[in-house]
């Protein structure tokens, strides 16, 4: 636990910024404010589910984030650092947060998902839940084979297998953030927003034409749900955190926050809300530590418990 202190704190001495993050704060809190007022996701994904303007909108969302965040902190800069030695200014950073949120994109939109439904399984049932665990491994194509892609090609672009190189890591502090998160998903899972949104898997009767037991069915939707975890740590603290860190140091991590706020619209607000502070505590230990597996064990724990809560309520 005390690296885990240890890390948060050095970041603090080092590279904290009041006035800069005030200021994203305020835009984070306008934009929850409008998205959750005028439900300007939940349009976005209904009205123009399998259209490319889906894909369009949502790139727009998360341009906006992260152009707002990195305007920001090279605003409010440290007096001695240039305007044009701030991440605004430096190409390779932008360009390759751009190629990345256009990947971001096409998976939060689940686009290609359109040339695959209704494929699976000529029973209903069966078919539904199939799409639901592919769905969660969409993910791979979209989102994970394309950063390897990247990394392969590009010759100067060498993050470090964007965290998964293990770099001594040590996963004991994410443990005990993990169990101290508990109590609060379960003060969360009596409220309507939360039941509405949770368990992500329902009852589709699939086990029922299976011919087998509802665990079974239920465990593999779960293990296919955790894999679309690692492509999300991959994404924002892998991609966004250690690897554009190259170009930018820890001046990456609030544009992380900022889209991985933005990701969380089409959830409960108080898990929005609850997204800045863990994106923002698991950016800095991504970067601190160069490695994303103590991110990952705390985010498939909370996403799981979230899942169990619910089960129990339900």
């Amino acid at each position: 636990m005390r690296i885990f202190i240890r890390y948060i704190l050095d970041y603090f001495r080092e590279g904290f910024n009041l006035w800069s993050h005030m200021a994203l704060a305020v835009f984070l809190s306008f934009a929850i404010y409008i998205n959750y007022t005028y439900n300007i996701h939940r349009t976005i994904t209904y009205k123009y589910r399998d259209q490319y303007e889906s894909v369009v909108y949502i790139l727009v969302l998360y341009l906006m984030a992260f152009f707002v965040a990195t305007a920001v902190i090279s605003i409010f800069r440290n007096t001695n650092k240039k305007l044009r030695d701030t991440p605004i200014a430096n190409g390779r950073f932008l360009l390759f947060g751009i190629l990345g949120l256009i990947l971001l994109s096409f998976d939060s939109s689940y686009y290609f998902m359109q040339f695959i439904r209704g494929s699976y399984h000529e029973n209903y049932y069966v078919s539904r839940w199939i799409h639901s665990c592919v769905s969660n491994l969409g993910s791979f194509a979209t989102v994970i084979v394309p950063l390897y892609l990247i990394y392969a090609v590009v010759r100067h672009f060498k993050p470090e297998l964007y965290g998964l190189k293990l770099n001594g890591a040590n996963v004991k502090p994410y443990l005990w953030m993990t169990l101290f998160m508990m109590p609060l998903i379960y003060v969360a899972s009596f409220q309507p927003d939360f039941l509405e949104t949770y368990p992500t898997y329902t009852n589709y009767h699939e086990y029922r034409f299976l011919g087998t037991a509802q665990w079974v069915t239920a465990g593999i939707y779960e293990l296919c749900y955790g894999f679309d975890f690692l492509s999300v740590e991959l994404f924002f603290r892998g991609f966004m955190v250690v690897a554009l860190s190259k170009f930018v140091d820890r001046e990456a991590i609030l544009p992380m926050v900022a889209v991985y706020c933005f990701l969380h619209f089409g959830k409960p607000m108080g898990e929005t809300i609850s997204s800045i502070f863990g994106g923002y505590i698991l950016g800095i230990l991504a970067y601190s530590s160069r490695n994303i597996y103590g991110g990952l064990i705390a985010h498939l724990g909370v996403a799981w418990g979230m899942e169990y809560m619910a089960f129990l309520h339900t």
